[in-house]
């Protein structure tokens, strides 16, 4: 039986019902969760999970032989399998995750939109959100300060966030022709038949799994802290939010 992932659809759920259906020394494997697992450049929900007057801290989430893996620290308190918990998200991680997530899709399209510039890899924790892109020189202070204004100009349009359910052929379709980079599109294995699709407004269309904020607004303001070169033809740009 494989888990349900709550969150594909509803990124906003904060505590839910499960039951246990695997368990390991150190984990349990819920029939549903809204856990985000770690993945994609995005580090993973932590939160709780309880049961007969019991509180368990969930520490790390993770997708290991096709399971997702709740880890527990109490390891001497882990229930049986078949027994019903409740479960807790730790919302504030969550949500700065949601808000740098969804700013770092901003970035992405603002980079290829000025710069000519495609993301090649990020990374999204509660300390920062950063991206690399594929650029030959290294930004200037002046670029910098420009990308900083023109990301929140998007964002403060206050634009919708949605998240879309479409057949591979349609989804693949439909991103080649907003500009999503091919080279992610084909690191999609054959076997998934459906792409979810984040789509901000109509500024930016990605192919995610990730946890979004349904509008630009919640994002608040970011700044761009920092740039680090990654190498010959790469630049990592790194966000905070005020």
């Amino acid at each position: 039986m494989q888990t349900t992932m709550l969150y594909m659809e509803d990124n906003y759920i904060r505590s839910f019902d499960a039951k246990i259906i695997s368990k390991g020394e150190n984990y349990v494997v819920l029939n549903q969760t809204a856990f985000y697992p770690e993945g994609g450049g995005q580090e993973c929900d932590t939160g709780t999970l309880s049961y007969n007057d019991k509180i368990l801290t969930v520490s790390k989430v993770r997708r290991e032989s096709g399971e997702v893996k709740h880890f527990i620290f109490e390891i001497d308190q882990i229930p049986e399998i078949s027994t019903s918990v409740k479960c807790a998200l730790d919302w504030d991680r969550r949500f700065t995750h949601m808000r740098y997530h969804t700013a770092i899709h901003v970035l992405s399209t603002y980079m290829k939109s000025h710069f000519n510039s495609e993301c090649v890899g990020n990374n999204i924790s509660t300390r920062n959100g950063r991206a690399d892109f594929n650029l030959q020189e290294a930004l200037t202070e002046e670029q910098l300060k420009q990308i900083e204004k023109g990301v929140n100009d998007v964002i403060n349009k206050n634009l919708p966030v949605k998240i879309n359910f479409l057949p591979r052929e349609d989804a693949i379709k439909f991103l080649e022709e907003k500009g999503y980079q091919t080279d992610y599109i084909a690191m999609v294995p054959p076997s998934v038949k459906t792409f979810r699709v984040i789509s901000v407004n109509d500024y930016d269309h990605a192919s995610c799994a990730g946890t979004h904020v349904t509008n630009t607004s919640e994002i608040g303001k970011i700044k761009v802290i920092k740039r680090r070169s990654m190498g010959k033809g790469k630049e990592r740009v790194t966000l905070s939010l005020d």
